[in-house]
Order: structure tokens, then C-alpha cells, then sequence
């Protein structure tokens, strides 16, 4: 049976996106749109094409069909592109198409640790920074950021870079199978 977190918590490079957004894009962005309007795709001014991981739209609609809250948490070096990217990408959610960012309760970036990422975002949502007092769990490509374990979020490592996070694996999470 599953069983869901209050909290949902994503890195954004190499997690929700096979790329650096600092680094490797860069704005404007144009969007390609699908036949029912969804946008999965963007080019960048220099012709390079991002998309997000085949099973993020997936995933964020499960979560969200279950109540749980999802905040972004990311060492982003260059939010402003993160933030360009998550209104340009498009997913069906509840029969419409809306701007990723706008399924996101709290985006928190910069460089700092994502235990700082994660208390930041419950003060907004919470008036709290107890990490203790809330079920949650932080999807990342980084392994240092497993830290967040010692304030009992659950850390789960997306280790794929080609795949980032995976049905299955968010399956295997909800399941306790990891």
C-alpha cells in the first residue's frame, strides 16, 4: 500500500531535468507545443533542446492528486532560468494545461544546503522550520545531500542521469521498497 508524504521536495538539475540550467541553456526559450497543447519540450537561443524526464508529469499529478505539498529545492546558481523553464513547460493536470511552476507550493534555490532549502520552505508553508514534525522526503542526484536524513526527511537518490526520477523508483519510495 502506499503511503505519501505531507511533503514532496525536487532538486531540479539532473532530477526533474537532464541538464544544468545554469550552464547548459540558455534563455529565451522557445516552447514545443504537442498536438494537445502540452509543452515537453523547449529550445534555447542557441538551438539546444531540454526536456523533462518522460515521467515527471506523471509523478507531480500523482502527488498532488493525494494531497501532498511540492516545493522545489535546488542549489541553482541561475533561479531566473530555473523559473523561465518551469512557466514554459506545460502539463495537463485536473483537464487543463497549466505552467509546471504553478503545480510547485514553494521554489527555493541558491547555494546553500538543502536542509536550509527545506526549512526556508516551511516557514512559508508552515510559519515553522521543523523538519521533525513533517512527513518528507527530497528526490536528488546528489548524494551529499542525504544529510537531510539526519532531521528525518527521507532522502531518495535519483542515481540515472539519463532517466532522472523514474516511476519506478517514485513507486518504490511510496511502497518503502528502498
Amino acid at each position: 500500500m502506499s503511503e505519501y508524504p505531507e511533503i514532496a521536495a525536487f532538486d531540479l538539475d539532473y532530477t526533474i531535468w537532464p541538464c544544468y540550467c545554469d550552464t547548459h541553456v540558455t534563455p529565451p526559450f522557445k516552447p514545443i507545443k504537442s498536438s494537445n497543447g502540452e509543452v515537453h519540450t523547449l529550445v534555447d537561443s542557441r538551438g539546444y533542446e531540454i526536456s523533462f524526464y518522460k515521467d515527471v508529469p506523471r509523478i507531480i499529478a500523482d502527488l498532488k492528486l493525494n494531497g501532498v505539498k511540492i516545493i522545489s529545492a535546488s542549489r541553482t546558481w541561475a533561479p531566473e532560468i530555473a523559473k523561465e523553464m518551469l512557466q514554459n513547460f506545460k502539463i495537463e493536470h485536473e483537464n487543463r494545461i497549466i505552467p509546471m511552476i504553478q503545480l510547485f507550493d514553494d521554489l527555493q534555490w541558491g547555494e546553500r544546503s538543502k536542509i536550509g532549502h527545506l526549512k526556508d520552505a516551511l516557514k512559508i508553508l508552515y510559519r515553522s522550520d521543523k523538519l521533525e514534525d513533517h512527513k518528507m522526503c527530497l528526490f536528488d542526484d546528489e548524494s551529499r545531500n542525504k544529510e537531510v536524513e539526519r532531521y528525518g526527511v527521507k532522502f531518495v537518490y535519483v542515481t540515472d542521469p539519463e532517466k532522472g526520477i523514474t516511476w519506478k523508483l517514485y513507486q518504490d519510495y511510496l511502497n518503502d521498497r528502498l
